[in-house]
């Protein structure tokens, strides 16, 4: 008999890792993983047969060395012949075990692929079987103690026989061989007491459930023989599921990481989509307030117009400045829908512009949905090594919550910031169309001037034409006319003068809304500085904050580190200690083999065993109680690059804001002094047409001989009145119609964000029902695993004890 290993300890390890792997390969195969076939669990399982007969051969080797020595030092014949039975029946023993382990990993080769679809029939069966399990065990453990008992009265024996040869006077007292043959019919009588039970228990199963027991036993050696090799060191099993653990720590903080973003992320679009609506119930109201402004205007204009119009009746003069003032009217009116059309217009973008926001908040949702479905579905992957992570996120929620609440400070920082850029961009806007309107009226001081030049051009040309004696008496006329005239043109000259002080008070009026202006422009300017310099301020603060807390985590995790380093150096030393044990352990035993029964010596050393085995369970703990600290750690780490990260973001966005509100400031400037400047220009404008309007007033006087077209003049008036009016019923028409069509808008926005609302209160709803399931699904895992740790925790120790005795 040859092995191919020099010492015995190399061939357990060997064994260790050769089952192991064969476990390894059998749980894939019980996946259902393709790269696994049943050649390589074959392959592996003869391995692993060949390197437990080379054990078995080390076994014997010891045994017939011992015998040896045994014999050397026993010359009697009586009991060679015994220990010569006995070796045989070992020898026979051996091969016939061989050839059952070779059969059973035949079988196990070619049921494996049929026992994946029984397994869940079996599993009711099974806690079933555990019962006749533990019977079983008994009955191996009462023939192993039995076992024990004979080759412990065998050792007593030759003890005798020493005895006699070396003429010592240490003999064994009759008393104790009596009480040991008392202790070995008591354990036969129940030896055969359980066989009894376990033969009725046996004939009732069916074959299934015998195949299932044959199973369950070749898996129980299989354990025990693993047992004998790993009571004092740490195997590699632990070692993977502590690191499969870890990694799966971290996915899985990712992930509530990740749903928590989506979650932040799904608040900002329903905050974003009440300000929109909000914005749009501002715009909507602004909208009617200018309607109704614009319509009591042309309502105040008309009535002006048509008190014009009643004027013109009593001077013929004055008809051509009515018609100019109606044509501005006019003019206005055509001004006042156009911008109407562009505020609708506007409207309509708006709510294109919401109805785009709504969408990519569905589409959000939609992902955020998918996400988390995602997420669910590998949280129900992952469901039994959830128990041990509910502190840990336990504690990243109330970090989210508390990022959750800086979060919502800065945004409410950044929506009062924007509230008064709009506020400054409204005055803006509203100075702009008062410019506007001062330029309209310019314009229409213009237009009415040249009419007035060209008026007086053609009443030039028709004198002109006019025969000598006719111009003679015309001219007689008008001077009777001009003495009766000179009242009122002295009247429309003061007029004019009147008029033209109201301009210049007007001009006055606007050069001071000018200087309000600026000063208000002034005081934005250093307002959006001080924001500015508050907001660099704050940005500075906030990133001294996260490097304070960064290099603090980075502190914490260093002497986790070097905690962990320390428990595993520690580890190592126990492991060391553990070895020396159980070397100790082994000496021991054999000198209580030769030395007397006395069991004191062996009580002491499960009492040493015992403490070592306390310690380590220390050591074991605080290694995970260090492993927990680093990952929430990192996990605190990640957390903060995030919040970090968002930060970054948002002070980005409020500085682009803060840049374009300076280059609209900029612009508004820029506005106000162009107006400025054309207000000036049109001062100037308006002294000298006023000079030619004194002017041209003495030559109008010459022009009174217009009635029959005044009289047109008053019929064309009468009809383009009643145009307008017609106009202005249409525009009250189309005002009408957009009101409906806002208040439709409304109602469907309205009706949209019911339908969100209710869709998110649904979804929450769903999300915390699932998140409650899943819950009470960890618990009961976690209740399981205890429970299955009660049932393997003496198992093991109890295999444990008995590699430990044999």
């Amino acid at each position: 008999m040859t092995t191919t290993f020099e010492d015995r300890t190399a061939l357990e390890e060997a064994i260790d890792s050769c089952s192991n792997q064969v476990r390894l390969l059998q749980d894939r195969m019980r996946k259902k993983d393709d790269a696994v076939s049943m050649q390589d669990v074959a392959t592996e399982v003869k391995r692993l047969v060949g390197l437990r007969k080379e054990l078995q051969i080390w076994k014997q080797k010891e045994e017939e060395e011992e015998q040896n020595n045994q014999d050397e030092e026993t010359p009697e014949q009586d009991e060679d012949p015994k220990q010569d039975s006995d070796t045989p029946e070992q020898d026979e023993e051996t091969p016939e075990q061989d050839e059952e382990l070779t059969q059973r990993a035949s079988k196990v080769a070619e049921e494996i692929e049929q026992t994946g679809d029984r397994l869940s029939s079996l599993e009711t069966e099974v806690k079933q079987l555990q019962h006749t399990k533990q019977a079983l065990d008994y009955l191996k453990e009462s023939d192993k103690t039995t076992e024990v008992v004979q080759t412990v009265t065998s050792v007593k024996k030759s003890k005798k026989s020493v005895v006699q040869e070396t003429s010592v006077d240490t003999t064994v007292s009759t008393a104790e061989l009596e009480k040991h043959e008392v202790q070995i019919a008591k354990l036969t009588a129940e030896l055969e007491t359980e066989r009894v039970k376990v033969e009725k228990t046996v004939a009732t199963l069916t074959e299934e459930k015998k195949e299932a027991i044959a199973k369950l036993t070749a898996e129980l050696e299989v354990e025990r023989t693993k047992a004998k090799t790993s009571t004092f060191n740490l195997t590699e099993e632990k070692k993977e599921a502590i690191a499969k653990l870890m990694v799966e720590l971290k996915a899985e903080r990712v992930k509530v990481e990740q749903a928590n973003n989506a979650s932040q992320e799904l608040q900002k679009s329903e905050q974003s989509l009440r300000d929109a609506q909000i914005e749009l119930e501002k715009s909507v109201a602004a909208l009617t307030e200018e309607k109704t402004e614009a319509i009591a205007k042309l309502t105040a204009e008309l009535e002006a117009e048509r008190v014009k119009v009643d004027e013109i009746n009593q001077a013929s003069g004055e008809l051509q400045k009515s018609e100019q003032g109606v044509r501005d009217a006019q003019n206005k009116l055509e001004k006042t829908v156009a911008a109407l059309t562009e505020e609708k217009d506007e409207l309509k973008s708006k709510l294109e512009a919401a109805q785009t926001a709504e969408k990519t908040s569905r589409e959000e949702m939609k992902k955020a949905q998918a996400s988390l479905t995602s997420i669910k579905e590998e949280q129900e992957s992952r469901e039994t090594h959830l128990g041990k992570l509910w502190k840990s996120i336990e504690d990243l929620q109330i970090v989210n919550k508390e990022l959750t609440e800086k979060n919502a400070e800065i945004e409410a920082e950044s929506k009062n910031i924007r509230a008064e850029a709009e506020k400054t961009i409204a005055e803006h806007s509203s100075y702009e169309n008062k410019e506007g309107e001062f330029t309209k009226e310019i314009t229409a001081a213009k237009t009415e001037l040249e009419a007035s030049k060209a008026e007086l051009e053609a009443s030039v040309a028709e004198a002109a034409g006019l025969k000598a004696e006719e111009r003679i008496l015309a001219l007689e006329q008008e001077l009777d006319g001009a003495k009766k005239g000179s009242e009122g043109s002295s009247a429309e000259v003061d007029a004019l003068r009147v008029s033209k002080q109201e301009v210049e008070s007007k001009l006055a009026n606007s050069e001071e809304c000018i200087q309000a202006l600026e000063q208000k422009l002034g005081s934005l300017r250093a307002s959006t500085q001080e924001e500015s310099q508050k907001l660099t301020s704050r940005i500075s603060e906030l990133e001294s904050a996260q490097e304070g807390s960064t290099t603090e985590l980075v502190e914490e995790l260093e002497k986790a580190k070097n905690l962990a380093k320390t428990a595993v150096s520690d580890k190592e030393e126990a492991a060391q200690q553990l070895h020396a044990l159980k070397e100790e352990i082994v000496t021991l035993r054999l000198k209580n083999e030769k030395a007397s029964g006395s069991d004191s010596q062996v009580k002491k050393l499960q009492a040493d065993v015992e403490a070592r085995k306390s310690e380590l369970e220390t050591v074991k703990s605080q290694c995970d109680v260090l492993a927990s600290q680093r990952a929430n750690a990192e996990a605190q780490l990640q957390d903060l690059r995030g919040v970090v990260a968002t930060n970054e973001e948002l002070l980005k966005k409020m500085r682009t804001s803060l840049l374009e509100a300076n280059e609209e400031l900029k612009e508004s400037r820029e506005h106000t002094f162009k107006w400025k400047n054309s207000a000036q220009a049109a001062k100037t404008l308006m002294n000298a047409k006023i000079a030619d309007a004194e002017s041209a007033s003495k030559q109008l006087k010459k022009a009174r001989s217009d009635a029959s077209s005044a009289s047109a003049a008053r019929s064309q008036l009468s009809s383009s009145l009643e145009a307008k009016e017609k106009k202005i019923a249409k525009t009250k028409q189309e005002l009408a119609t957009v009101r409906v069509q806002l208040a439709g808008a409304l109602e469907v926005v309205d009706t949209e964000r019911a339908q969100s609302k209710q869709a998110h209160a649904a979804q929450i709803a769903k999300l915390r029902g699932i998140s409650e399931q899943a819950a009470a699904q960890l618990n009961g895992q976690v209740q399981s695993y205890r429970m299955m740790l009660m049932v393997l925790l003496p198992i093991l120790l109890a295999v444990a004890m008995y590699a430990i005795s044999k």
